[in-house]
């Protein structure tokens, strides 16, 4: 007996029902607060009934939600927009050098000059108002999210972090609570002596030493400042210093754990490898290196993933020497099998839009 066909009114439903669930994409925090943060961008470009689409264009492909990025577009509505597109003017007129127009200069004949100067002030505001958007949304979704015991380290670790920087702080929590990658390496186990190269403002080390997972703590860097934050919240056992992996000094066998978190790529394929023999003297056999990288490979979230990463470079965020040396994962692997790796490949973008993968590589005991 074969079911009987479903009624024109039930397809039509099973569509929508459908076309719902892509337009709310990933449900993560991370993609909420992406979500959030590109509504209040596109909502203050000077561009409107554009502002859907642009939403569209936006949130679909990277599985973002649609619908919470057109709500939050809505910041122009008629009661802000007016209040919106003065202040984009003003801030325009400043970029531009321009004196700030007066009321009275506000004419149909000035609409071009008006435009120019808003849409330029729109992109400086639009960027204040979606990060701080995107930030507050995730500290809200992120607080009732985590495990309780988990949540209680996070609490610790920032603690450390309380006479840093606002923007330093603010930073540390995101980093924590959004990364995948904390939570990969929260379930790594023990990590003994661990180096944590290109630490940064050292949080991910200081939070599994926090946890338990780690006896002692070095970790080095290119940017002194961030080392300076990550001096004032370490203590006894842990210790930062500035370099990168063609200056850091330590003894041969002198760490059970190395990680390499969005590092590599900041170095040539050539320096890559021998940054990544290095690394091997100094882990003791059965030791563990831990790899995060972009897997350069033709699809969008790795394309984005690395716009992101050199928009992040050129502004001056994170330091280059020199062009990013982006590559497939399975060469990382390759090369890391030829030193007596055995390598593990995992996901490393759970709830975000971005393309990484870590790779988890055990020194062999027998390893050359």
């Amino acid at each position: 007996m074969t079911d009987a066909p479903a009624s024109p009114f039930r397809r039509v439903f099973c569509w929508f029902g459908r076309l719902w669930r892509r337009a709310r994409g990933g449900g993560s925090p991370l993609q909420r607060a992406l979500s959030v943060g590109i509504g209040l961008f596109v909502g203050c470009l000077p561009v409107y009934g554009l502002h859907f689409p642009l939403c569209v264009a936006a949130c679909v492909p990277f599985g973002l939600d649609l619908v919470a990025a057109y709500l939050a577009a809505q910041i122009s509505n008629p009661w802000l927009a007016p209040l919106l597109v003065t202040l984009e003017a003003r801030v325009g007129s400043a970029l531009l050098g321009r004196a700030p127009l007066a009321l009275d200069e506000l004419k149909l004949d000035r609409f071009g000059d008006v435009f120019e100067r808003a849409l330029v002030g729109s992109f400086v505001v639009g960027a204040g108002l979606a990060f701080s958007g995107a930030l507050l949304t995730l500290l809200i979704a992120r607080r009732g999210g985590e495990p309780r015991e988990r949540g209680v380290t996070f609490e610790r670790t920032l603690g450390r972090y309380r006479s840093a920087p606002r923007g330093d702080r603010w930073y540390v929590d995101l980093k924590l609570r959004s990364d995948p990658v904390v939570s990969e390496l929260a379930d790594a186990g023990s990590l003994g002596r661990l180096i944590d190269a290109g630490a940064g403002r050292g949080q991910i080390g200081l939070f599994l030493r926090d946890r338990g997972q780690v006896s002692k703590l070095s970790g080095f860097d290119t940017d002194a400042r961030k080392i300076d934050v990550a001096r004032a919240a370490a203590a006894d056992g842990e210790r930062f210093e500035v370099g990168d992996l063609t200056t850091f000094e330590t003894l041969e066998g002198s760490a059970d754990s190395v990680l390499l978190i969005d590092v590599l790529h900041y170095l040539s394929p050539s320096d890559q490898d021998a940054a990544l023999a290095r690394v091997k003297r100094w882990l003791v056999p059965g030791g563990r290196v831990f790899v995060r990288e972009v897997d350069r490979r033709p699809g969008a979230f790795s394309l984005l993933t690395r716009l992101f990463e050199r928009i992040a470079t050129t502004f001056g965020y994170n330091r280059a020497s020199g062009a990013l040396g982006f590559r497939p994962v399975r060469e990382i692997v390759a090369r890391l099998e030829e030193l007596g790796f055995r390598c593990q490949i995992r996901d490393a973008s759970a709830g975000t839009p971005f393309d990484n993968s870590l790779i988890v590589a055990t020194l062999e005991t027998q390893a050359a």
